[in-house]
């Protein structure tokens, strides 16, 4: 499966088993498991919104998604 903007957090973390681990880079810090269970219905451009990334961040994440 492809990961888009439009996944959802649970769909990345099922369709990727480094996910976690790739979110972390992307933040810059570590990402727990309360953290995660709070965005799993929600898709990355959601979660995007919260964090304050742009268009530009969302892409660089997304790609490293698909290409891990």
């Amino acid at each position: 499966m492809a990961v888009t903007a439009n996944s959802t957090i649970s769909e990345v973390l099922s369709a990727n088993p480094k996910a976690k681990e790739i979110i972390a880079k992307h933040t810059g810090q570590p990402v727990d498991d309360s953290q995660l269970s709070m965005a799993m219905g929600m898709t990355i451009q959601q979660v995007a919104g919260y964090i304050g990334w742009n268009q530009e961040k969302i892409d660089a994440l997304v790609k490293d998604l698909n290409e891990s």
